[in-house]
């Protein structure tokens, strides 16, 4: 039997803005020790997340969430999680080597669907274009972004070999801050953001991985430099996140945004506080960002930022009208749009 945790709020904010009132239900749970990571929400009452330690959290109705953790997997760190509802989920970690494990029966039991442990290998995230076909990315492999790709609902997965892929740079990877380096959008696009190099890159492919395109992009070069996550509103207008990990108070090429769908990039003309390590949306118009600095939001697709808490977060989701912020050790927040 999985144990219920019943969330105790320890504090909140309001937030008001032209657009929309924010509410930030600050909670803490001490028996959920794991640092989260991976975030990924079904609809306002089905959550799945995934961290450190063996932990996973399934939400459900009333803020009361199922709390599991299996011995097997407390040597893994679970950067990403992908649901299609509230029973089935996979989940992929990060490090030297990746396992990925997928659940038909909401956490109860886990088979592996896919493994490697080649030197080199390191797995940031992956996403899906819909309930069957899938894509996730590794740092690269002689030169080259380590691609793998589903078409059954990740039951099994295989390497992609591109028709035409750049090479990276030297120093360029992506970043599993929270899984969210990489998004498909519509039937067909996926993009992949990556830094560490001499240039930030945004990798593009419409055709699901058979031909891609590396676009430079303002963000941040160097070392611990460049793209941790990005997010689209519609076909066009997208958002990437990032900067500094090592220089986090710095707003150096911490977000660029686009307006034609990844062909250009530009640097808002007020950018969030510091790095991020995550952005999401809320379908409506709302941008969130989060990381070690606190949070963001912004109301004109990413071309203006307003601060809104201190509070450091190392992942965040969002539908219409409610979300959830994740970070170390059982630091979690709800969030509330009026």
């Amino acid at each position: 039997m999985k144990p219920i945790i019943s969330l105790l709020i320890i504090g909140f904010i309001f937030i008001s803005c032209s657009n929309n009132e924010i509410e930030l239900k600050q909670v803490y749970d001490n028996s959920f020790k794991s640092s989260v990571r991976g975030l990924y929400q079904v609809n306002e009452n089905c959550t799945w997340v995934s961290g450190t330690d063996g932990f996973f959290m399934i939400s459900r109705e009333n803020d009361q969430w199922d709390f599991i953790r299996h011995d097997k997997f407390s040597h893994l760190d679970f950067r990403d999680v992908h649901a299609f509802n509230k029973s089935e989920a996979i989940i992929m970690s990060s490090g030297d080597g990746c396992e990925m494990y997928k659940t038909n029966d909401r956490g109860e039991s886990w088979g592996l669907v896919y493994e490697n442990h080649t030197e080199g290998i390191f797995f940031d995230g992956m996403d899906f274009w819909d309930d069957n076909n899938g894509i996730a990315f590794s740092d690269p492999i002689d030169n080259q972004l380590f691609i793998i790709v589903t078409k059954d609902k990740g039951n099994t997965w295989k390497k992609l070999n591109p028709i035409h892929i750049p090479k990276t740079l030297e120093g360029e990877a992506g970043f599993a801050a929270s899984g969210t380096g990489i998004k498909c959008v519509g039937e067909n696009t996926v993009f992949i953001g990556t830094g560490g190099g001499k240039k930030s890159r945004v990798f593009v492919s419409n055709d699901r991985g058979k031909n891609w395109k590396a676009i430079n992009t303002p963000m941040r070069t160097g070392e611990a430099s460049g793209i941790y996550s990005l997010t689209f509103l519609d076909d066009k207008n997208g958002v990437v996140v990032g900067g500094n990990y090592l220089d986090s108070n710095s707003t150096e090429g911490n977000c660029s945004i686009t307006s034609d769908g990844g062909i250009t990039w530009m640097l808002p003309a007020t950018p969030p506080k510091g790095y991020k390590s995550c952005v999401t949306n809320n379908k409506s118009g709302l941008l969130l960002a989060c990381g070690r600095t606190g949070i963001d939001i912004s109301y004109d697709k990413g071309l203006n930022w307003k601060h809104i808490s201190d509070e450091g977060y190392y992942s965040c989701v969002l539908n219409e009208s409610s979300g959830w912020l994740f970070g170390r050790k059982g630091k979690m927040a709800k969030i509330i749009l009026h």
